[in-house]
């Protein structure tokens, strides 16, 4: 939704004309300026705006959007990038972006740096004009439009499980998760669901939204987290009330996992906390009465269980945007897609820089290449394009670059 600053110079210019023409039926009735001196302050003060506005439109006009013009500490800041690792990344997902119902002639590199800002805080389209160089409803048209066409071709990389690329990682995974002091030998990642706060919603959706457990409204995700910090499936959005084994039945991941998790004729298993059931696949901690043993495998398991709750807060440092609220609105705007939106950024920079998991764990994540190309049906499409893009061959010598600060403007 587009704000309503975008309309403020037709406000100011019609205030002007109607002012004026107060101003002048006024002097040919006779009266003077200091009986009118409500009428002129206020005709100053339009004017005053429209100039402002002016000059607003003739500076936007004026800018043209460069990365070069970026430091890499504004880069890290603004889009969570290095200005370099951006232009790879748009080769490596192929972003084209058609504007067939629009003459906007916009470059991919510019398209996903407008999702990349829009998503790293909760500023507004006003705030964003002077530096893309553009009004405010030609970012919404472009930040949409590419939104739509980032996820049609990469949603799958969260929403399927990629039985291939886990099964290659598997003894690694099982492997650091053990040194980490986990009772179990065979788990490749962790479960669990986490919570959306969103803007009361109306028409009907107050009540199942409702968390009672919250107690805010929210939708729900169901994440499978790895020990290299990727969100390695992604389910939702769902109604905020429902369970964390409702939402687990629902993904249909009991009958993936059956026959996924089976790696070299072992039995692997992720684990989840006391709300799931437990299957050969699916381990849960212990509840109830427990025996001191029982006891003691809980404990081994808080610590590296917490990981996935490292990756929830990942996503909403990443993209800021999804903190706030406010600006998730159901009739404003697709709130399930920007977050599925913020955990492929999320995936995709824990593969160029890293993440507190993969330290804790001691599991490098994969490259952009390994990570793009495992998706189901592409054909090494992503591996190919990276090895042809004239970039390093990776993402990996970034590693170490700091976090960039949230500049969030208000709402």
């Amino acid at each position: 939704m587009v704000s309503i600053r975008c309309n403020q110079l037709t406000r100011w210019c019609a205030r002007r004309r109607g002012l004026g023409r107060a101003l002048r039926m006024g002097h040919a009735m006779g009266f003077s300026l200091g009986a009118m001196m409500g009428l002129v302050r206020s005709y100053r003060r339009a004017q005053n705006e429209v100039s402002l506005c002016l000059g607003r439109r003739e500076r936007i006009q004026e800018t043209t959007f460069s990365l070069d013009s970026f430091s890499s500490e504004d880069c890290l800041s603004l889009f969570r990038f290095l200005p370099h690792h951006i232009v790879k990344l748009v080769s490596l997902l192929h972003l084209v972006v058609p504007f067939p119902r629009s003459r906007l002639a916009v470059d991919p590199v510019e398209c996903f740096c407008v999702v990349l800002r829009r998503l790293a805080s909760p500023c507004r389209w006003y705030d964003m004009e002077e530096l893309f160089g553009r009004h405010a409803p030609a970012l919404c048209v472009i930040f949409y439009a590419t939104l739509e066409v980032l996820m049609h071709r990469w949603d799958p990389l969260l929403s399927e499980w990629r039985v291939d690329f886990l099964r290659e990682r598997a003894a690694l995974y099982s492997t650091r998760i053990e040194e980490a002091g986990a009772y179990l030998d065979k788990c490749v990642g962790f479960i669990d669901g986490t919570t959306i706060f969103v803007s009361r919603p109306g028409r009907g959706f107050q009540r199942a939204c409702y968390s009672g457990h919250k107690r805010r409204h929210a939708i729900k995700f169901q994440s499978v987290i790895t020990p290299d910090g990727l969100i390695a499936h992604l389910f939702g959005p769902w109604e905020g009330r429902r369970h964390d084994m409702t939402l687990y039945h629902e993904s249909g991941l009991d009958a993936v996992l059956s026959d996924a998790l089976v790696i070299q004729g072992v039995q692997h298993d992720i684990y989840g906390d006391a709300a799931y059931l437990v299957r050969p696949w699916l381990q849960a901690s212990f509840r109830g009465v427990m025996t001191p043993n029982e006891e003691v495998c809980n404990k081994t398991m808080k610590v590296p269980r917490s990981a996935v709750e490292w990756g929830f807060k990942d996503v909403k440092q990443v993209c800021a945007f999804l903190d706030f609220p406010r600006k998730l609105k159901f009739r404003d705007g697709p709130v399930g897609l920007f977050y599925r939106a913020g955990a492929l950024i999320w995936n995709l920079r824990c593969c160029a820089y890293g993440s507190a998991t993969a330290d804790f764990f001691k599991c490098p994540p994969p490259s952009w290449e390994v990570y793009l190309g495992s998706l189901p049906g592409l054909g090494g499409q992503g591996a190919a394009a990276g090895s042809t893009s004239g970039e390093e061959s990776g993402p990996s010598g970034a590693g170490g670059a700091g976090e960039g600060g949230d500049d969030a403007g208000g709402a």
